[in-house]
């Protein structure tokens, strides 16, 4: 069943359009690291328990975010940068370039990137599951909910800069915006692949006492 939702057509899934507790984790014994890899019955019942441990952490923490200040914090973002826009309809950016900011308004957080094809790669985002492998990026008490994570009708608002020049500024974009509010798991721009995104990787100190 399709169901139109940003003016595009997306796939209705069976366990629901917006991220809960009970789909977040979707486990399999295979290495997503193209290695080979086969996973012992250890290793998943471990990883199960720290990713519903750092879900319930980020959570918790997103509950404690105000959205008042939140919605400030994206309007002056906006404001500064002078280039984006928020659009209600993805269909006429098919082929287009830029930089793209996913909203989504209940957890108070935004996820910023870059795309030689905007509509495709937001749409990619919310059919993707994110890899049972690599759902912690970090260690179970600070690493930040992938956008992978996330359903299409967690995204509540979209805001587009369209440019050929795509990548020179995502990491300059996500380093004005505060970093309480941004789901960016990496630095932006060319990473050399995951060796890079790890050394780059950014994480969230959820059980800071301050």
């Amino acid at each position: 069943m399709m169901i139109k939702y940003f003016g595009i057509n997306i796939k209705q899934k069976p366990d629901g359009l917006k991220l809960t507790r009970d789909n977040y984790i979707k486990v399999s014994n295979k290495s997503s690291f193209g290695n080979g890899k086969v996973y012992s019955d250890e290793y998943i019942k471990r990883q199960s328990e720290n990713s519903l441990y750092n879900y319930d952490l980020n959570m918790d923490y997103f509950r404690l975010l105000s959205k008042e200040e939140f919605n400030k914090e994206l309007m002056k973002f906006v404001d500064e940068t002078k280039v984006f826009e928020e659009i209600t309809d993805l269909a006429p950016l098919q082929e287009v370039p830029g930089y793209y900011i996913m909203v989504l308004d209940e957890y108070a957080q935004v996820y910023i990137g870059s795309s030689d094809n905007i509509k495709k790669r937001i749409q990619s985002h919310w059919s993707k599951q994110k890899q049972f492998d690599r759902l912690i990026f970090g260690n179970k008490e600070n690493s930040i909910l992938s956008i992978d994570s996330f359903r299409a009708y967690d995204t509540t608002k979209i805001f587009v800069y369209p440019t050929h020049q795509t990548l020179i500024k995502e990491n300059n974009f996500i380093n004005q915006f505060n970093a309480k509010y941004c789901l960016n798991r990496t630095k932006g721009g060319a990473l050399e692949g995951l060796t890079e995104a790890i050394i780059q990787g950014k994480t969230r100190g959820m059980l800071d006492k301050d």
